[in-house]
């Protein structure tokens, strides 16, 4: 809600005490590292890369990877099919 109403240039606000513990509870979920972006962790280290894991963004996102490239950073998110089509990968997202 907060970083849509950031993006959308709204006038509301919520209060800054609601908004730390939001941020907060956001924040203090572990991450898991699926096996697919094992591999493709080991791919960008295979291409001469140095992958940062699960790197934390000043809006409490986390970017699967960060690599640099020509001194610019990149972040990578990888997302198989079931976060695409539920839980079953279909033909259409393979």
């Amino acid at each position: 809600w907060h970083l849509w109403q950031d993006e959308s240039k709204s006038s509301i606000r919520m209060p800054p005490s609601l908004k730390d513990k939001c941020y907060e509870a956001f924040v203090s979920a572990m991450p898991t590292v699926s096996a697919l972006q094992d591999d493709v962790s080991l791919e960008l280290a295979s291409m001469g890369l140095h992958p940062e894991k699960e790197v934390l963004t000043s809006s409490g996102y986390s970017l699967d990877s960060v690599v640099e490239v020509n001194v610019r950073k990149i972040g990578i998110e990888v997302e198989g099919p079931s976060h695409f089509v539920g839980r079953k990968p279909t033909g259409s997202t393979i």
